[in-house]
């Protein structure tokens, strides 16, 4: 088999047997094409190789500037294609075994403030295109419930619950590694989300079996007929850039600057917001669907700045004049 070969069946099993979702087997792909033309541009021609030619290549990486995120990432995908070639008698030894992720450095999240998210919201409410419809709901939708851009645009029709006609107050998504999680829907956003599902349906949409569909730009005109005729059967759902595009269009009317709004931000704003207000750490995880407690950690700096601001505001030394 050659390079290409050994991509595509290590990307297949991953994808069948690991559950890992269909980015993260994307992200993985990239990294070992990207790697097989290292190989290839220094005169290796497959991927049976020593540990020092793959430690020479971490460290080209590093000298290109790659963040230490980056490079543990392809550390791991290195470590799991290897054990892969090992398992499926490619080779007899495993030259990534040893090796090891550099530490990551915790980068503080950026969010927007609450009041920024609100300016947002106010304003994409008023606007009842269907570009209006569409993103209002899904900025309700993502910033009530913390869900991840992945998840938000590949929800179903079949994701949401109903009783006797009724729209429920939850859904089940699935996230990361095939994970399933509950998550709670507030009265305002079951409210614009039962008025979306009107309009989506007037607009010929209600036999797409994606919540949000994709294929075409959401129209600004007001006018449902006018909308209606351009729409035909679509196929896919909206895509992450689509969405981030509609959100930086947002954030110009809202005089917010556009660099600091995109889907991840909002995500990061849910999270420090319901900090800031009280929310225990380990509730919080489970709501943002994180498998280990130290990935919900990096919001703790809310809650120092919180508990600052309330020993500044109320400790008995800290009301003395000086």
């Amino acid at each position: 088999m050659n390079n290409q070969d050994l991509i595509i069946s290590f990307i297949e099993k991953i994808k069948a047997e690991d559950g890992l979702s269909i980015n993260t087997a994307l992200s993985y792909q990239k990294d070992l094409e990207l790697f097989a033309i290292f190989l290839t541009t220094n005169h290796h021609d497959n991927f049976f190789i020593t540990t020092q030619i793959i430690r020479n290549y971490l460290t080209y990486l590093d000298h290109q500037g790659l963040a230490s995120s980056s490079i543990s990432r392809k550390i791991s995908c290195l470590k799991n294609f290897y054990k892969f070639l090992l398992q499926e008698k490619f080779i007899n030894s495993n030259p990534a075994f040893e090796l090891e992720r550099p530490k990551k450095t915790k980068k503080i999240p950026k969010f927007l403030s609450e009041e920024e998210i609100f300016k947002m919201l106010e304003i994409v409410n008023s606007d009842q295109s269907e570009f209006g419809i569409k993103l209002s709901t899904m900025l309700e939708l993502m910033y009530s419930s913390g869900l991840r851009v992945s998840e938000l645009v590949s929800l179903k029709i079949s994701d949401l619950n109903f009783e006797n006609n009724q729209l429920k107050n939850y859904l089940l998504v699935k996230g990361k590694g095939g994970k399933e999680r509950i998550i709670g829907l507030n009265k305002a956003t079951l409210k614009i989300l039962n008025k979306y599902l009107l309009y989506r349906q007037a607009i010929g949409l209600d036999q797409c079996k994606w919540l949000f569909a994709g294929n075409f730009r959401s129209s600004k005109s007001k006018k449902v007929d006018e909308i209606a005729k351009k729409k035909s059967s679509a196929q896919n759902h909206i895509t992450r850039q689509r969405f981030h595009s509609m959100l930086k269009e947002l954030a110009i009317k809202a005089q917010i600057e556009p660099s600091r709004v995109h889907p991840h931000v909002i995500r990061h704003s849910f999270a420090s917001h319901l900090l800031n207000n009280g929310i225990d750490l380990r509730l919080l995880q489970e709501l943002l669907g994180h498998s280990d407690i130290a990935t919900t950690e990096i919001y703790t700096h809310i809650m120092n700045n919180k508990l600052k601001q309330v020993l500044e505001e109320n400790h008995p030394l800290a009301l003395l004049k000086m």
